[in-house]
């Protein structure tokens, strides 16, 4: 294992003046005589001898933290005044796979979907495709292998995203000591208010001792939903009676859901599914649509038309009163209007100042007066 340490095993008949030495593609890297070692200058003293088993036939060869330099053939040869004994080892070294992860993007401008795994070594083998299939020339493969400064390697694979797919990407180590799988979907379902609903979440392959997640997301806010251990048979929800699993046990990795009675404002939203196994993992996040019911469609369209049949009738209600205090108001300004007139056109009265009775004349001839002005 890369950057572990690793023991290279040779016996050998044990009879008391053996002379050891370990080869690497036939150059000398560790050599042993009557208590004094030689190492090869280019292992940094990575290199060791069990010394206090050698007098016991012991000759293993202990290599620190292991690394790509140290591939290749090994060859162990002690000799002694009796006998010389030959043993011949290939060692391989491997960082092995630790994670895979399959995502979404549109960094290229337009969706991908890019299957990717890092710090592996040797460089591993990446296949990603559909189902169903589609011709290469849709899906514009690419893949693009880097190695840091160990040596280790990122590989990244990346096809265009259409619709109505399951993308699957399977990853080799170069030995084909492993194998990780894992599938990414992605759809959107629309559902009717109040009857029952399927979500579908079926592995590609048949899984065993598998766990299965669901959670929700509405708006920025998500959650665990459900879950279930296959192994245990245990499971747990926040919504206890109102989801099923399909499949009793989800058997053969089917985590599909089952709504009883789903609620447009409390069950729409984005869904995920994530199957997970030993190397396998399988994700599915569905978007799910709930309209109302027709009786209710009704009932919200009935309401619908009264609010501007309200709103219309108010409208010309103010209208109405509007346009009647308008007209109160003007015939209320001529009315006082008519009302001054006549007070001005009202004869004005002079007493006498000999007999005290009113002057008729002077009366006409202040009206006389206001006409002319």
């Amino acid at each position: 294992m890369f950057s572990e340490d690793c023991v290279l095993p040779c016996v050998f008949e044990a009879v008391g003046d053996a002379i050891i030495y370990w080869f690497r593609q036939n150059v000398l890297i560790h050599s042993y005589k009557q208590g004094s070692s030689l190492l090869d200058q280019h292992y940094n003293n990575r290199t060791a001898l069990f010394t206090e088993v050698i007098s016991s036939g012991n000759a293993s060869l202990h290599i620190q933290k292991s690394g790509p330099q140290d591939r290749g053939k090994y060859r162990c040869l002690v000799t002694s005044s009796r006998k010389t004994s030959e043993h011949f080892i290939l060692v391989k070294v491997e960082a092995p796979i630790h994670s895979v992860s399959l995502e979404t993007t549109r960094l290229s401008g337009f969706e991908e979907v890019i299957c990717s795994t890092r710090d592996v070594y040797p460089a591993p083998r990446v296949t990603l495709f559909t189902e169903p299939a589609v011709l290469p020339d849709a899906l514009q493969p690419f893949t693009r292998k880097t190695a840091d400064k160990q040596d280790r390697y990122s590989v990244e694979s990346k096809i265009r995203k259409l619709e109505d797919l399951t993308y699957i990407c399977l990853v080799q180590s170069f030995y084909r000591s492993q194998t990780w799988r894992t599938s990414l979907q992605e759809k959107e379902i629309s559902s009717i208010e109040g009857q029952g609903l399927n979500i579908s979440c079926a592995a590609p392959w048949k899984l065993q001792n598998f766990t299965l997640t669901w959670s929700f997301t509405k708006g920025h806010e998500s959650s665990t939903v459900y879950t279930y251990d296959s192994l245990t048979q245990l499971s747990s929800s926040v919504w206890k009676d109102k989801v099923r699993l399909v499949t009793p046990r989800g058997q053969g990795g089917d985590g599909s859901l089952q709504f009883l009675i789903p609620l447009r404002l409390e069950h729409a939203g984005l869904y995920t599914c994530i199957l997970s196994a030993l190397r396998t993992k399988h994700e599915v996040r569905t978007r799910v649509n709930i309209t109302p019911s027709n009786a209710k469609r009704q009932s919200e369209s009935s309401t619908q038309w009264w609010i501007p049949a309200t709103v219309i009738t108010g409208l010309a209600v103010s209208a109405v009163a509007a346009i009647v205090t308008i007209k109160c108001k003007v015939g209320c300004s001529k009315s006082s209007q008519t009302h001054v007139e006549a007070a001005e056109m009202r004869p004005i009265r002079v007493t006498d100042a000999n007999s005290g009775a009113a002057s008729e004349d002077t009366c006409l001839t202040e009206e006389i007066a206001n006409r002319t002005a």
